[in-house]
């Protein structure tokens, strides 16, 4: 074989080896990408079965200083009632000087601060809870998944115009 055709030879393998590497590394930048998509996807998800709390039925009274919830616990984890005062509870709202507040309400059920937020009552679709009840002083007990947490919140100035109601359990769970 002449040297020609061994440096035509060569040239032949060598594309045909750079072809062959480029095919390879686009396959395992593919493959990355996909496992990439795949765990960001289950983090999401992840993230989506600790639960969430959505806050229903959220009424100014008729003082304009204090607002009703119920809160449903939405396949979070149990929430127990010892850890309320560790609860982030925020009122967002437009106060009479048409400020729009965003207030931290500490955990108050004796009702005894200018503002907070105290608990009411948990129920299980519209009666009384069965699993973990709490007891009648909110001492003890859980809040599950699928009871409703009702509070009562207040402030010191008068509430105008559109509230909203942010909740946060110790373990991150949180309003939408």
């Amino acid at each position: 074989m002449s040297s020609l055709g061994s440096l035509a030879a060569s040239a032949f393998f060598a594309a045909i080896a750079l072809i062959s590497i480029g095919f390879l590394m686009g396959m395992i930048s593919l493959g990355c990408g996909v496992i990439r998509d795949s765990l960001a996807t289950a983090l999401e998800n992840l993230e989506l079965s600790r639960g969430v709390l959505d806050v229903e039925n959220l009424t100014v009274l008729s003082d304009n200083r204090s607002v009703e919830a119920r809160i449903l616990n939405c396949g979070a984890d149990p929430i127990r009632v010892g850890e309320f005062d560790k609860m982030d509870v925020i009122l967002v709202y437009r106060s009479s000087a048409g400020f729009v507040k965003a207030i931290w309400l500490p955990y108050n059920p004796d009702m005894d601060l200018s503002y907070g937020w105290r608990p009411l009552n948990i129920t299980y679709e519209g009666s009384e809870e069965l699993l973990n009840p709490v007891s009648p002083d909110m001492s003890s007990g859980l809040w599950d998944p699928g009871e409703c947490l009702a509070i009562r919140a207040w402030v010191a100035d008068e509430i105008r115009g559109a509230v909203k109601l942010i909740v946060a359990a110790p373990s991150g769970v949180s309003s939408p």
